[in-house]
């Protein structure tokens, strides 16, 4: 048994999340063959790993591109305050714009980093106004346009 970020994980468990993060689709009698359970047990197990929050939520993950949104954009930007209360408003404007994909706040050169999804330049535009141009904490903010994804895993290494 070892513990991972607090949580005892044992190497059937851990089997079972590289398996669920592959394919969380798999029925559970093919992912208990997989790691070596009876089904009854597997599904118990994933069912314990759920409700102690070790799988968060499980998702589809869609190209952007196939449904309308081909401009991607990793934006990092400065703000002049820091603090949560200083970021607060921004925070909840991020939180509500559904172009916004990733945000995180961290340390370093920069304050934030966002990933975006968007349709077109136009959007683009829009959306730095709305979160950028108009936020008098944001010193400054720049743009990477992307032009290739090399990898894109949403899943967590083990």
């Amino acid at each position: 048994m070892s513990v991972w970020g607090g949580m005892e994980l044992d190497q059937i468990d851990i089997r079972i999340l590289r398996q669920l993060q592959a394919d969380a689709d798999i029925a559970t009698n093919r992912l208990a063959d997989m790691v070596g359970l009876s089904p009854s047990a597997c599904l118990r197990r994933v069912t314990k790993l759920r409700r102690d929050g070790v799988i968060a939520r499980t998702v589809a993950i869609i190209d952007p591109a196939l449904v309308g949104r081909p401009l991607t954009a990793v934006i990092t930007l400065e703000f002049a305050l820091h603090g949560p209360s200083h970021r607060q408003e921004f925070i909840e404007k991020v939180r509500k714009l559904s172009a916004v994909r990733q945000c995180f706040m961290v340390t370093g050169e920069v304050s934030c980093v966002l990933t975006l999804h968007m349709r077109d330049m136009d959007e683009y535009l829009a959306l730095t106004d709305e979160l950028f141009n108009s936020d008098p904490n944001v010193e400054w903010f720049r743009t990477y346009i992307s032009v290739q994804t090399v990898k894109d895993d949403p899943g967590v290494a083990f």
